[in-house]
């Protein structure tokens, strides 16, 4: 039995997700030293100061990026504390603890499964030596980073704590000034008694901060990104709205990612990346029409949030909040959505909740919210409708104009389906054509 547990965690923002990351990651598997590779998307951070593109979009970015890449560990561990920073001295410790208690956990499964000779009636008992081997077990954390680690860690959280309690693996590219890097790695053993390491990977020249100013654009970055990372970014367009989200707080951001921790609790993975790009695009035009971002953000994000709720459980919510009638599977998902953000996450803005339970049957007189959410729900750049590009353009000028088109838009789909509109969009068919 070993009795070492050998680690690597790797952590970044990784926003986005690109090959530079990937070559470090395929040089870590290439050192074959590891009993776990733990890649882990940055959660809230007190050095970053700068906004960060959404968690679910950064964590499945990295999710994608590391597909083709066996023996590697992808932890939601800091992304699902929001509203706390995430010290990386916080980390090590969850991590040895965790990673020893699954260790003695699995490997007493194995000794208590050890059959005892035929006949023997006692049961069968964990030997002492067994169990001592197991107490002696001990965890090692390698924090893999970039050289640039050796000159900002004594700014981070309690940096002695960090260097005793993990090693440090720098990854060195051929353009990296290795004289510096030795200086500074000699100072931090000499002063903290700091266990460093270096190991080589490929040179690129990518930088996450251009990559991002050119996505912003949605110009094609051939050759930076893992393929499916591309394609996922280009169909989300996720940072083309990068930069209307980014006039939110940090304030705000972080009771957003409060709020999207719940959605990912209650929703699928595609769903979660639905009410995401919901959320941008309704920032989008709230932007535009000078509505109140934040009101846009928080009912983007949690639209959908009781659509995977077994069918009976979303009518019995629905019927409580009394707003919508005739209901049905395709619409109770929204009254019933507005009575969980109401009881469980303690909302009571009568705009939001009201727009929560009419995102998917509009309504007579709609409110600008109401217009906001119903458009983002159609149109954000994750959707395949047809005549969206039309309908986009007209959202950013006229709301009710673009509910028009996306109505009469609504009421071919249903037709060639043989379905029937709900009395509530015809109601409001019916007013704007009067409007």
């Amino acid at each position: 039995m070993a009795n070492k547990i050998k680690i690597a965690i790797y952590g970044g923002s990784f926003d986005p997700f690109h090959n530079g990351h990937k070559n470090v990651l395929e040089g870590l598997l290439k050192l074959n030293k590891f009993d776990q590779i733990i890649v882990m998307p940055l959660g809230m951070a007190p050095h970053k100061d700068k906004y960060m593109t959404p968690s679910g979009y950064r964590y499945e970015m990295t999710r994608l990026g590391i597909s083709d890449l066996p023996g590697l560990n992808l932890s939601d561990y800091e992304i699902n504390r929001p509203g706390q920073y995430s010290y990386t001295v916080d980390t090590i410790d969850y991590y040895k603890q965790k990673i020893y208690n699954d260790y003695i956990n699995e490997e007493l499964k194995k000794l208590s499964k050890q059959r005892v000779p035929r006949g023997k009636k006692t049961k069968y008992k964990i030997d002492s030596v067994s169990l001592k081997n197991l107490k002696n077990i001990k965890v090692k954390i390698s924090l893999v980073h970039g050289s640039d680690a050796l000159d900002t860690i004594e700014s981070w959280y309690e940096p002695e704590k960090i260097m005793k309690k993990a090693k440090l693996l720098i990854c060195r590219r051929g353009s990296d000034d290795f004289k510096h890097m030795n200086e500074r790695a000699e100072y931090l053993r000499i002063k903290y008694n700091a266990n460093i390491d270096f190991f080589q990977i490929e040179e690129t020249d990518i930088s996450s901060s251009e990559l991002r100013e050119k996505l912003k654009l949605d110009k094609k970055q051939k050759n930076k990104m893992p393929l499916a990372v591309s394609k996922y970014i280009k169909n989300n367009k996720i940072y083309v709205l990068h930069d209307e989200m980014a006039q939110l707080n940090r304030e705000q951001l972080t009771q957003l990612a409060i709020y999207e921790k719940e959605v990912r609790r209650n929703v699928s993975r595609s769903r979660l990346n639905h009410s995401l790009n919901v959320m941008q695009y309704a920032v989008h035009l709230a932007t535009m029409h000078n509505y109140d971002l934040m009101k846009a953000a928080v009912t983007g994000i949690l639209h959908d949030i009781a659509k995977s709720m077994n069918i009976e459980k979303q009518y019995r919510f629905a019927k409580k909040s009394g707003k919508l009638s005739p209901l049905n599977k395709n619409i109770a998902h929204g009254p019933a959505g507005a009575w969980y953000i109401h009881r469980y996450l303690g909302i009571t803005d009568r705009e939001i909740l009201d727009a929560l339970i009419f995102h998917t049957t509009s309504r007579k007189n709609m409110t600008k919210l109401d217009q906001i959410i119903y458009l983002a729900d159609k149109l954000e750049y994750g959707r395949p409708f047809e005549r969206l590009d039309e309908i986009r353009e007209l959202a950013d000028t006229d709301l009710n104009s673009a509910m028009k088109l996306c109505l009469e838009e609504v009421r071919l789909s249903l037709i060639r389906r043989s379905k029937k509109g709900h009395p509530a969009t015809k109601a409001a068919t019916k007013y704007l054509n009067n409007f």
